[in-house]
């Protein structure tokens, strides 16, 4: 059985990336970047196993806690997206013993459990500084990766049912997302309480000490106490370590079984209710509608709602951090920089666009046989993302100006952002005719496959910044000239009305002729399951 759960996964993934030649280039840029990251970590605790071999070994303890962590917080985002779900197999004559073996060791060996694996032997470097800690550590490596794919197991059984329904799940995601954004804004928080703390070192040595006794990290403090001599605590934590695991496969053994004779069904998102004011005001044509449905979808589509959160969320994120960090210079007037935040926006505008379509997954079909042309497409998609993104971006230019007390600026901030946000939102319409990326298909996991828009949107944005830029750079230019000369920001304004119109005008004609010509080639990739 483990052998075949095992094989089938691979033989899933083999599937996909045979159908879809994007999700191999895909894979390459996330395996170079995991990489990177592999080799900070190796270089890194080489380093402190020179200089400061007892700072490795707090280090390893807190590094082996956030991996744990990572797991079992992970599983409440792709658990609804598992290949091998209890549900899968609920008519076959299989039993929760003769499957869990198999789903832990496929677990191990996904492409995340055998980063994870190659994490903790590249952690061996940290704890090499004593041999008696690295043989503990090598045995108690496969503890270390049952107790994540346990516990997630465990995690994402428990919660299941809650999962199963709709609004869990936005809510699951929009925290998700607002708590990935503002991790820059943590760890500013973080370091700035870590600047009033005296001893530094102390200071995560007690926590890495104090998370070794905890089921999190017990695998890791037990050759910790070992390094340090305490064969009592490298006992007592071993216990623990082994209790975790064991209590957990239990745990997981129930739940699964649970669920083979019980199956959780998703549910979806309640009753469709008609359209309000804004729809009723659109304009009744192909174009109206499409703006309509967008809108809807604004409202209903957790993947949409991530856009819309980080659309405000970002830049406000963003001044936080600016703030926090005391960037304000009277002499210099370097704080109305703050005016110009809002402009970051325009990373969003188009990337948003560029995935519309995508969005709808097969959905698309029905501007395919109802000989929608593709200039209605992107008109429509252009003005559905435009009653959303306007209003938030001229609430974040007159925030950002209220903040920095130069009210001045406003028009200078509101050419700036508009500006480069409709020059960015045009480009995305182009880009998105003949490059619509990849996006969950609906109702399935918003983090699951295709979730960032894959390879195709890593090259839409290549090819849409440098076109940002340059339309752009008037507008921004005049901007920034107004932070001296205030007057300025009226001619920025103008420029970033001007150009931003005639940008989206040209980006949906253009976008519009593409789609012509490749509706069916666009169905297929939006639709396709691989």
């Amino acid at each position: 059985m483990v052998a075949l759960l095992v094989s089938l996964r691979w033989r899933q993934l083999a599937h996909q990336l045979g159908r879809n030649p994007w999700m191999i280039v895909t894979l390459i840029i996330t395996g170079l970047l995991a990489l990177g990251m592999l080799a900070v970590l190796a270089v890194g605790l080489l380093a402190l196993r020179v200089a400061a071999p007892q700072a490795a070994i707090t280090v390893a303890v807190l590094l082996g806690a956030v991996i744990v962590a990572g797991w079992w917080i992970g599983s409440l985002f792709v658990s609804a997206d598992d290949s091998l779900a209890a549900e899968r197999f609920a008519l076959l004559p299989v039993t929760a013993g003769a499957l869990l073996p198999g789903m832990v060791v496929s677990g191990v060996t996904t492409i995340g459990g055998l980063g994870t694996a190659l994490a903790l032997l590249l952690m061996l470097l940290g704890w090499s500084v004593s041999g008696p800690a690295l043989i503990a550590a090598i045995l108690t490596l496969p503890l270390a990766l049952a107790t994540c794919v346990l516990g997630a197991r465990v995690l994402g059984g428990v919660l299941a049912r809650w999962l199963a329904r709709r609004r869990a799940r936005d809510l699951v995601v929009t925290v998700g997302v607002l708590l990935l954004a503002c991790s820059g804004l943590i760890l500013n928080v973080a370091l700035t309480a870590l600047t009033r703390v005296g001893d530094i070192g102390g200071a995560f040595a007690g926590l890495a000490d104090m998370l070794g006794w905890t089921p999190l990290a017990a695998v890791f403090g037990a050759p910790a106490a070992l390094a340090a001599g305490d064969l009592a605590g490298f006992g007592i934590r071993l216990l623990i370590a082994l209790a975790t695991v064991v209590v957990l496969w239990f745990a997981a053994r129930a739940l699964l079984a649970a669920r083979l004779v019980a199956p959780i069904q998703s549910s979806g998102g309640g009753r469709v209710r008609s359209g309000g004011f804004v729809d009723r005001m659109l304009p009744a044509t192909p174009v109206g509608a499409i703006a309509a449905r967008s809108l809807r979808y604004y409202r209903r589509d957790p993947r949409q709602i991530i856009n819309v959160v980080m659309l405000l969320a970002l830049p406000a994120i963003i001044i936080g951090i600016t703030v926090m960090n005391g960037l304000q210079d009277e002499g210099i007037g370097f704080d109305a920089v703050i005016t110009l935040l809002p402009a970051i926006n325009a990373l969003l505008a188009g990337t948003i666009v560029q995935m519309a379509v995508a969005y709808d997954n097969d959905a698309v079909a029905l501007h395919v046989l109802t000989g929608v042309s593709g200039r209605a497409d992107r008109l429509g998609r252009l003005l559905g993302f435009g009653i959303i993104a306007v209003p938030v971006t001229v609430a974040l230019c007159v925030a950002s100006c209220a903040l920095a007390g130069r009210m001045d600026l406003l028009p200078a901030s509101l050419g700036a952002a508009l500006g480069l946000s409709a020059v960015s939102a045009a480009a995305g319409a182009w880009a998105g005719s003949f490059l619509p990326g990849r996006a969950p298909a609906p109702e399935s996991n918003p983090f699951g496959r295709g979730s960032s828009g894959g390879a195709q949107s890593f090259v839409a944005m290549l090819v849409m910044s440098p076109i940002t830029l340059v339309l752009g750079a008037p507008a921004l230019g005049f901007a920034i000239a107004a932070i001296w000369t205030p007057a300025l920001g009226w001619v920025s304004l103008a420029c970033g009305l001007v150009i931003g119109a005639a940008a989206l005008w040209g980006g949906a004609v253009l976008g519009g002729r593409i789609l012509d010509g490749r509706w069916p080639q666009v169905l297929a990739e939006v639709s396709s399951e691989a």
